[in-house]
């Protein structure tokens, strides 16, 4: 039974989450066509949360590859700058003012985000190169250093935008799930289904590299190709997903390592089950950030922060 909580847990949230928020939906009016909480049930709860899903899903999948690459529970694509670099990229985006014809540009803002997020990479591994004797631990803080360069970036370029630009950078910079339709889930699809399929592939590659990379290459395993191919995955996830959802934090910190202490090492098993905890902390987190306000929502990444805050502060205590 514990193995199967988090599908279930999963399946829970698709299916209350999209019934309660600002307003309940009756099930009655969801298979009316004519009634006007059927569109409202289709149309923006039934993609908002299927968003969810997949950002918690593929944002636990990252933190679980980066947590065993370095094999230090802080490691996230949040705290190790790609997720700031993606973050980035799509701010320079929006700062520029490129016109583009309004269907084509999600796939446009991806490009810029996964051009940002190969950045940080690009800087971790100079880092990496120079320094190869260098502890785990130096990567991590490297990481960390080029998070906050790419954060000082993007608040240099909210003081020098207009103020209709600062408006909707700031309000994605706190990260959201407002999307109407089905669309923005399919331009997304391409970039976050390989990725996870990339990931999988390399579980027991995993393994081995949480034990140690000289264990992994006694193995057999080609450690920097296949640090390459999982540092190339988790940027084409981070680049879907910021810049549809912005920069939201700590949910690849949380659920890996929750999924590690409950489940165990063995990355055949943690892929699916940081996967459907992952969905499912964040369907829950967007229930509560509709739930709790009187008036409007609060933005995700502020709840996420909430929770995972204290939680980072335990592993760094706890280490």
């Amino acid at each position: 039974m514990k193995n199967k909580l988090p599908f279930l847990l999963s399946l829970v949230a698709l299916i209350l989450c999209p019934l309660y928020g600002f307003s309940e939906i009756e099930l009655a009016n969801i298979f009316d066509p004519g009634h006007q909480q059927h569109f409202i049930f289709w149309q923006f709860r039934v993609p908002r949360i299927l968003l969810c899903w997949v950002c918690g899903a593929g944002l636990a999948i990252g933190g679980m590859s980066f947590q065993a690459l370095f094999r230090n529970e802080l490691a996230s694509p949040f705290t190790l700058g790609v997720s700031g670099g993606a973050a980035l990229g799509v701010a320079i985006m929006t700062m520029v003012e490129i016109q583009i014809i309004n269907d084509n540009s999600s796939v446009f803002y991806s490009l810029a985000a996964f051009l940002g997020s190969l950045i940080a990479i690009a800087f971790i591994l100079l880092f990496h190169r120079l320094r190869p004797r260098a502890p785990i631990g130096d990567l991590l803080l490297a990481g960390v250093a080029i998070s906050f360069v790419f954060n000082s970036l993007i608040l240099f370029i909210q003081y020098m935008a207009n103020p209709d630009d600062i408006t909707s950078l700031v309000y994605w910079m706190m990260g959201g799930m407002q999307i109407v339709g089905y669309k923005p889930l399919l331009y997304i699809a391409p970039l976050v289904l390989p990725a996870m399929f990339i990931i999988y592939s390399l579980r027991n590659e995993l393994d081995l590299l949480f034990t140690c990379e000289q264990l992994a290459a006694s193995r057999g395993v080609q450690v920097r190709k296949c640090q390459g191919r999982i540092f190339l995955a988790v940027s084409l996830m981070c680049a879907g997903l910021v810049s549809l959802c912005g920069p939201i934090g700590f949910v690849g910190l949380v659920v890996p390592h929750i999924g590690r202490r409950i489940y165990g090492p063995s990355h055949k098993k943690l892929f699916w089950q940081s996967l459907f905890l992952g969905a499912s902390f964040l369907c829950f987190c967007d229930l509560l950030c509709r739930v709790l306000p009187k008036q409007g929502e609060l933005p995700i990444g502020i709840m996420t922060a909430l929770i995972g805050t204290p939680f980072f502060i335990y592993i760094i205590f706890k280490k």
